[in-house]
């Protein structure tokens, strides 16, 4: 269900109905009270098929309820899990290093989950039960069509290369289009041409903390030009041109201006600073959180619509075929 949703071949919205909660512990109480009966009767294996069932019905109705935002804290909260299930599984074995390992993935899944949950600003508690997304996605469904600037690839690059200080936030979208090597190559080519490439990094951008520094990391971007989001905001005001690929939520000016906002608090990365900001994007649909980015309706801001590693790479071709810095 995680995996669905992350992929979107499930519904992004939270879906919820009358009494889910009850549905819920009623699961759990049917898992407890048949686990508990077979452990007393096992020889009752008509029961195992329900053991099986039911838990695996559990399963998919604690998921269903929360928002596709909120799937990478709910992945590290399951993982949080199978480490449990695991070192339960070394008790009854009589395997300490069963018990030890599991304990381990368990509670690392465990703090994993809630220090995200702290990096979007808002409690675990909110996450696992708040339904969170639920109403930004009908708003965003809803919200009124305005105009955006938009600008090719020739443009993008006339702009990049005319800059001093360059800094690119990468996101999901980043990784979805495999164009870290593009980037890498635009990082290159600005380089040479004397403009200082800086990367900001969010610690929740991606599907898991950590994971655009894995994706650079793997196009070789040296490590001392990445900047964590506290670095970076304080160079956003001195920055020329903000070139952000695919990231989404995590640059929405709303966290910051928006007391109405159901992002309003969570720290972002302040690319409304910057002088001039530059967009690829493949649409204008929302993030997943579902809401609506007033960033993308600047006048400083121009919109590069397409397919990430393509247009960085027509970027890339626009820079190395021109003239001079």
């Amino acid at each position: 269900m995680a995996a669905g949703k992350l992929q979107e071949w499930l519904p992004q919205r939270p879906i919820t109905f009358k009494g889910q909660n009850f549905v819920n512990l009623g699961l759990l109480a049917g898992t407890v009270g048949v686990a508990i009966f077979l452990v007393m009767h096992p020889q009752r294996a008509n029961l195992f098929p329900i053991i099986l069932g039911v838990p695996l019905m559990l399963g998919i109705m604690m998921i269903i309820p929360i928002g596709g935002a909120d799937m990478p804290t709910i992945i590290s909260l399951l993982n949080s899990y199978a480490g449990l299930s695991a070192a339960a599984m070394g008790f009854v074995l009589n395997s300490k290093l069963l018990i030890i390992a599991g304990a381990l993935d368990g509670a690392s899944g465990f703090i994993l989950s809630v220090n995200m949950s702290k990096a979007m600003n808002r409690s675990f508690t909110n996450v696992v039960f708040g339904a969170f997304g639920q109403e930004q996605t009908k708003a965003a469904g809803a919200a009124e069509e305005r105009p955006v600037k938009s600008a090719t690839a020739e443009e993008a690059a006339a702009i990049l290369g005319a800059a001093s200080k360059v800094i690119i936030v990468p996101g999901y979208g980043m990784a979805v289009a495999q164009a870290q090597h593009k980037v890498r190559e635009l990082y290159d080519t600005l380089t040479k041409r004397g403009v200082d490439v800086k990367f900001g990094i969010h610690p929740v951008a991606g599907r898991m903390p950590g994971h655009m520094n894995v994706l650079l990391a793997e196009a070789d971007i040296p490590y001392d030009k990445l900047m964590d989001i506290d670095d970076a905001n304080s160079d956003f005001p001195q920055t020329d041109v903000v070139l952000i690929i695919g990231a989404n939520d995590v640059t929405n000016p709303a966290a910051r201006t928006d007391k109405s906002s159901p992002i309003y608090g969570m720290p972002i990365l302040d690319v409304d600073k910057a002088r001039t900001v530059m967009v690829i994007k493949r649409g204008m649909s929302p993030g997943f959180a579902g809401i609506d980015n007033p960033l993308y309706y600047l006048d400083k801001t121009l919109m590069l619509f397409g397919d990430a590693k393509a247009f960085v790479g027509s970027i890339v071709r626009e820079l190395t075929g021109g003239g001079g810095h």
